[in-house]
């Protein structure tokens, strides 16, 4: 019981960054000893961050909330429930948030045509001629005439966008990436087309929408239903079901990762935060898995994830080299 008690104080320090780091290390060892832990350890994290956004006024008002956001059939022990009541406490005494600066887009124009550029470390939203808007994610590039033509509605972008069409049948809506096209004529999605990463991803969250390779024949394409993915890599189209919540996080300044590669990872933090980082190596047997509301820099992200990875990080002329520890 002891062993219990000492763990509860060593996460509460831990949240409100006051422990050493003997005792940091001392709850690394205790996450890796097992996956109920780690899953504890972030589920007790998500309520202390959602308790700490709502600023309630009371302590008695901060523990019903948090017992309301916990589930009916909470995996919590009782220890772990004591905890929480201690952190909802603790929040409202003092804790510092973090937020990403809505940094200005680029916007580059000539009289009838316009690209959106959005910096890393920030995010914006556009609304087209036809009343369509896109919410564009950090890194991505959107380009598209100030007045669409007289068949279709069509769009260029590079990076990451939700797109809510608006609904058109006579001028279908076409979202033109690198390697694929989207084709819709009124509906909501998501679509991932980064440069730097091997695949396209495509999410339906409403309507219906075809893909076909670009420049192919529309009438040959791929129908998505709503709550499905497309993933399009080395030339193959896969469908599978989606996780709509995981995707459209970053709208809700969050991020969700969920069994995540290492390199993935480091390519979402860099857009997300404007930072440099470089992996010792491929680092191909590391995933991560876990969801953070904003509230974090980027070196608490890195802390929470050197908690439950086996990986080091260091800063080096501006840049964040991240080692795997061999453990």
């Amino acid at each position: 019981m002891k062993e219990l008690n000492d763990i509860e104080s060593i996460i509460i320090r831990s949240l409100d960054r006051t422990a050493s780091e003997t005792e940091l290390a001392v709850l690394k060892e205790w996450l890796h000893n097992s996956d109920e832990n780690k899953t504890l350890y972030f589920q007790i994290k998500d309520v202390w961050d959602s308790t700490a956004d709502n600023q309630m006024p009371s302590e008695t008002l901060a523990w019903k909330q948090l017992q309301s956001k916990l589930p009916s059939k909470s995996i919590l022990p009782l220890w772990a429930k004591e905890l929480v009541k201690v952190a909802a406490v603790a929040v409202l005494v003092a804790i510092t948030t973090y937020a990403i600066f809505e940094m200005p887009e680029t916007v580059q124009k000539n009289p009838s045509y316009a690209t959106v550029i959005v910096p890393n470390g920030s995010q914006t939203t556009v609304e087209l001629a036809d009343g369509t808007t896109v919410r564009l994610n950090s890194g991505s590039e959107l380009s598209y005439p100030s007045v669409f033509g007289e068949e279709l509605r069509e769009v260029t972008l590079k990076g990451e966008g939700y797109f809510s069409v608006k609904h058109d049948k006579e001028h279908p809506f076409v979202v033109s990436t690198n390697d694929l096209e989207v084709r819709v004529l009124g509906t909501e999605f998501n679509v991932m087309a980064y440069d730097d990463a091997d695949y396209i991803e495509t999410t339906l969250v409403k309507g219906s929408v075809s893909l076909n390779k670009k420049g192919a024949s529309y009438r040959n394409g791929v129908i998505l239903k709503p709550g499905q993915k497309a993933i399009y890599q080395n030339g193959q189209l896969a469908i599978n079901k989606a996780n709509v919540e995981l995707v459209t996080n970053w709208m809700k300044k969050g991020l969700y990762f969920q069994r995540t590669s290492l390199k993935e990872l480091a390519q979402r933090l860099e857009r997300w935060y404007d930072v440099d980082i470089i992996l010792s190596n491929e680092m191909d047997d590391l995933t991560f898995t876990g969801k953070f509301r904003n509230n974090e820099t980027i070196w608490q992200i890195l802390d929470v994830i050197k908690m439950t990875t086996p990986i080091d990080y260091k800063v080096k002329e501006d840049k964040i080299y991240i080692t795997q520890i061999n453990e």
